[in-house]
């Protein structure tokens, strides 16, 4: 049963979300856009059908406290249920609205806490490693009947999109995948994903690679010397071959500046679910739509829409080649502050994934690298640190709450990710500040900057 692994309390906190659940005969459901908030939609949106309930699908990409009380406010006399979003931000909605379940995963102020705001990390559960909103919303699921238990690959696949799969998994995500995954099949492979070898390092942003990634002729050199058959797949490259390409591409990783849990990621146990998708290649489809702004595509695909097939595929093909193009001209554009780097993102809504790529495998290590979108009245800021900066005391959700606070905008997050929106034209005191408080954390970890 999903009640031995978790808490008396988490239970607890499940049954009053079960209660709301069996309430209601039609809710809307609010997800956040990106490759975690997309796989838990799925999660949900089955759950629902399951059940015959009626319900409705939106994404949230502004999560400020004003963008996400307007889409709050929309429709405030529906039951609704949040997910991957929202447990800083549904204390501060203001007006008369239906009940709201919440399932998150992100740090947050618990000062306003609802007791239908289901948070991971208040019952012990790191957020940012050991469960994700599709975790959440995997539990919810399980915790109202076991059998949902078959939705386990979306869990999978939102952990691996918030890379919660670095180094392994661990903790409730491991917990989970262990009982409820006994059917999955498990292969060591290295992490490449694709129709042959040749496709998955040309396509590849999950390891990126200098002078592959997004580069035909140069990957052509590369299999060439390495007398490889680019038409392998990459899980049918023979031990000897796997080897040698592995160890060849853990050198240029080691070469272009990636540490060791970037060079980590090179390889990987994959999951195999026998739906005709990896865990790796479900997750990054999944992604790449939610991140074109399709998030629709891949939930109506798996709600049996077999004819969006090529088309979801497709748009992940879309997606790498975008992504590869905009960290190559983002990295070429980076400037540094005294303990930070930065840079404005090419393309609209692009900002996260490219820092998130830049960070791991290109940037100096010992900054956190923080991409500007600038729109029309706001600029959204993604932010990125590594594993070892945390360590040393990193807390980005609290530089984006505290940083873009002070300059009239509102942000949060994870320690090691997380983002913000501010009033456009303030990015350099943004920076100023954050600069500032980052250099305070890890120079001298648990001191803040005091509020103005």
């Amino acid at each position: 049963m999903i009640t031995d692994l978790i808490s008396k309390e988490f239970s607890e906190s499940l049954e009053r979300g079960k209660r709301f659940f069996l309430k209601y005969d039609y809710f809307r459901i609010l997800a956040h856009y990106d490759g975690d908030g997309t796989s838990a939609s799925i999660i949900l949106t089955k759950l629902l059908i399951r059940n015959n309930k009626k319900f409705h699908l939106g994404f949230i990409k502004d999560l400020s406290v004003e963008g996400f009380s307007k889409r709050i406010m929309e429709e405030p006399n529906l039951p609704t249920i949040i997910v991957d979003a929202g447990s800083d931000q549904i204390g501060y909605v203001e007006g008369e609205r239906a009940e709201t379940l919440v399932l998150d995963h992100h740090f947050y102020n618990n000062e306003k806490k609802d007791e239908l705001n289901i948070n991971s990390r208040d019952y012990g559960v790191d957020g940012t490693r050991d469960a994700c909103g599709s975790t959440m919303a995997f539990i919810f699921a399980v915790y109202i009947n076991e059998e949902n238990s078959d939705l386990l690959p979306f869990m999978i696949s939102g952990s691996i999109a918030d890379k919660q799969d670095l180094s392994g998994f661990r903790g409730l995500n491991k917990a989970l995948i262990d009982r409820y995954g006994k059917n999955i099949e498990s292969k060591h492979v290295l992490n490449l994903d694709g129709e042959n070898i040749l496709d998955a390092l040309v396509y590849s942003t999950e390891p990126f690679f200098k002078n592959i990634s997004g580069s035909l002729e140069g990957t052509k050199k590369i299999l060439e010397k390495l007398s490889i058959n680019p038409d392998l797949k990459p899980e049918d490259l023979s031990k000897d071959d796997t080897l040698k390409l592995g160890n060849y591409l853990g050198y240029l990783l080691s070469f272009q500046g990636a540490h060791s849990e970037a060079i980590s990621y090179l390889e990987k146990d994959e999951l195999y679910f026998g739906n005709g998708f990896s865990a790796t290649s479900l997750s990054k489809i999944i992604d790449a739509n939610s991140k074109n702004g399709d998030n629709n595509i891949p939930v109506e695909f798996f709600m049996g829409n077999n004819s969006l097939r090529t088309e979801m595929i497709g748009n992940k093909r879309k997606y790498e080649t975008k992504l590869i193009d905009y960290i190559t001209r983002a990295y070429k554009s980076i400037s540094k502050e005294k303990n930070l780097q930065f840079f404005y993102a090419p393309g609209s809504e692009m900002a996260g994934a490219i820092s998130g790529q830049l960070m791991l495998y290109l940037l100096d290590q010992d900054k956190p690298v923080i991409g500007f979108n600038v729109g029309d009245d706001n600029t959204l800021i993604s932010s990125r640190g590594n594993r070892r900066m945390v360590e040393n005391g990193l807390n980005l959700s609290l530089v984006m709450k505290e940083c873009t606070m002070k300059v009239g905008g509102s942000g949060g997050g994870h320690d090691i990710a997380a983002g913000g929106s501010i009033p456009r034209g303030m990015e350099r005191q943004f920076l100023e500040f954050a600069d500032e408080l980052i250099g305070i954390q890890l120079n001298k970890p648990g001191e803040t900057l005091p509020r103005e």
